[in-house]
């Protein structure tokens, strides 16, 4: 009966995780930040997934949202790519998509390529 949870759980959490790698935001967010320029030079080539994603995507017809949080890495660092958008139709629209470096305050806009804050001393 414990080996059934078990599987089960993991299934789950695998099904989860594929269907947050699969959409489209978690793979824009992903794309923009491996192409941005700030990125790597905060994280170095290649930049990767590191971990789970977290959050969530909800559809309803032609509708939906997403919150996404994504771990990513270097060979210089890591940090996490936030994203929040919306879906209408076919067409996602982005309310923002961030890089944030691990351990800062600093962020970085994915869309409009442009640092947002940084850490006071």
């Amino acid at each position: 009966m414990l080996v059934l949870i078990v599987v089960f759980v993991v299934s789950l959490v695998t099904g989860v995780s594929a269907l947050f790698k699969e959409s489209k935001p978690y793979q824009t967010a992903l794309t923009k930040a491996q192409e941005s320029e700030w990125v790597i030079e905060q994280l170095g080539e290649p930049i990767e997934e590191s971990g789970m994603a977290q959050g969530n995507i909800n559809y309803s017809g032609n509708q939906g949202t997403a919150d996404l949080k994504i771990p990513v890495k270097g060979p210089k660092n890591s940090g996490e790519i936030l994203v929040w958008g919306d879906k209408s139709g076919d067409e996602w629209t982005y309310k923002y998509i961030r890089f944030r470096v691990s351990g800062s305050e600093q962020e970085y806009d994915l869309i409009n390529n442009r640092l947002l804050s940084t850490e006071s001393d």
